[in-house]
Parts: structure tokens; C-alpha cells; sequence
């Protein structure tokens, strides 16, 4: 039986704060033992709560699973694009923020990644990874538009992309490569020197 572990930050905590400790815990379980060794009370044990408290939350099993999916797909996609809609950005700056939070969600939870999605299968029926590349061949588009890249096929470039940048982080686990890799990324859409960005230039 799972030893419960001590709350570090005192007994009452936000409900978001709360919330967050539950799906932190189910996320180790689901590494450690896999989906159908999950309990509710391995979950409450683990993060350090009431089994009643992991109700208030998560009605079962299926909701944390749920869960954890959907804050998956906040980190690959929600807060991505929430970052793109800011106006005063550049498209090379917008290119390299999707890049940086690709990499750090593929350096942290990869394995949680693959679990989740691609073992447990995602609720509704698809992943993150999908919607992703979708919101990349949007930048792309845009980005071509405005003269700022050389991109005669966003929808090649973006499935090129999306698939070329998860290499380094396993190749090189004990580096940050976010420079590197944003780097490539630039080189392949083809970004244009800030005086060529008008449709002016070729690339």
C-alpha cells in the first residue's frame, strides 16, 4: 500500500493547488504501476489527502484519467495558443515559443505523453500532437503571408517539423537544445532578415 506523503504547505490549500497535487500523484502512479493498478485511495495516499477529498474532485478512475488529458492538451495547445494571439509578437518570436514549449513538455512528460495517449487512447479520440501540427501550419501560413517566412507548403513543413524536433531531446537528454532547435526551426521555414520581411525578398 502506498505511503501517504506529508503536505509540505499545510493541510487547506486551493482548489486549484489541490487539484494539481491530485493529478501530480495519478501521473507518478500511472508511471510507476500503470492504469490498472490506479485506486482511488492510491491517489489520495500519494498526494497526501482524504480518499474523500480525491471525490471532491475526480468522481473515478476514468475523470483523472480525463484530466490529466486535458492538462495535456493546455500545455501543448491552450497555452501555446494563447501566446500567438499576442499581436505585438513577431512571427519568428511566435515560431519560437511553440518550439520552446514543445521541447519542454517533451523533455518532462514524454513518458506521461505516450501513457496517456497512445497505450490508455485519448478521450474522444485524439491527441494533442494532432491539434498541435494544425496550430503550426496556421503560424506558418500566417507567417508566409506576412513576408516573414519562405514556406511554399505549411502543411509538409508543419508535419516535417513536428516530428523533427522530439530527436535532440532524446539524443541529448542532458541538454537544453531549445536554442539549437529553434534554430532549425527557423532555417527550415526560411525566416527572412527584418529588412526583408515585406514580401520583398525571396528568402
Amino acid at each position: 500500500m502506498p505511503t501517504e506523503r506529508p503536505n509540505p504547505t499545510g493541510r487547506f490549500q486551493p482548489p486549484d493547488v489541490r487539484r494539481r497535487q491530485i493529478l501530480d500523484a495519478v501521473a507518478e502512479l500511472l508511471l510507476e504501476d500503470g492504469y490498472d493498478a490506479l485506486t482511488m485511495s492510491k491517489a489520495a495516499a500519494r498526494a497526501g489527502v482524504a480518499k474523500g477529498t480525491v471525490y471532491l474532485y475526480f468522481t473515478s478512475k476514468q475523470e483523472l484519467l480525463a484530466a490529466l488529458q486535458g492538462r495535456m492538451w493546455e500545455r501543448m495547445l491552450a497555452e501555446p495558443a494563447a501566446r500567438l494571439d499576442q499581436p505585438d509578437l513577431s512571427w519568428t518570436d511566435r515560431l519560437d515559443g511553440l518550439v520552446a514549449d514543445w521541447l519542454a513538455v517533451e523533455r518532462t512528460d514524454h513518458e506521461l505523453y505516450h501513457l496517456l495517449f497512445h497505450e490508455l487512447g485519448a478521450v474522444g479520440g485524439e491527441e494533442p500532437m494532432h491539434a498541435a501540427r494544425d496550430l503550426l501550419v496556421d503560424l506558418l501560413r500566417d507567417g508566409a503571408a506576412a513576408g516573414e517566412f519562405d514556406v511554399q507548403n505549411p502543411e509538409l513543413t508543419a508535419d516535417f517539423l513536428t516530428h523533427a524536433y522530439v530527436g535532440p531531446c532524446h539524443h541529448h537528454p542532458d541538454q537544453d537544445v531549445t536554442d539549437a532547435v529553434q534554430t532549425l526551426f527557423r532555417r527550415v521555414v526560411g525566416v527572412k532578415a527584418t529588412g526583408d520581411r515585406n514580401g520583398k525578398a525571396s528568402g
